[in-house]
């Protein structure tokens, strides 16, 4: 059996190429794999998210929307059932606001 020296082939695939042996200009084609791979990925880390927020939505993480109460008390002044006074008064006991601005 013949030994080969300095050439390993690890997977078909991956293993040396006949024009990178040849000494042929070989950028474009790098640059285009190297493009293909990062658009897949790009387009799969896309679509998981997509697929994870779907499944799971995002919940709010801080402010008026993490408090039910205010969620209400918001949807009954669009409403109009109460007026900006009221509204201010009973926000401000919701969020312990003594200072009643605004």
């Amino acid at each position: 059996m013949r030994r080969r020296v300095g050439v390993v082939s690890v997977h078909p695939f991956y293993g040396p190429s006949g024009r990178l042996l040849s000494g042929r200009d070989t950028r474009l084609s790098g640059l285009a794999s190297m493009a293909a791979y990062l658009a897949f990925w790009a387009a799969a880390l896309v679509i998981a998210r997509r697929e994870l927020d779907r499944r799971w939505p995002p919940r709010p993480r801080s402010g008026e929307d993490a408090d039910p109460a205010l969620a209400v008390l918001r949807e009954r002044f669009a409403r109009g059932e109460l007026d900006a006074s009221q509204y201010r008064a009973m926000r401000d006991v919701l969020t312990g606001d003594a200072g009643g601005a605004p």
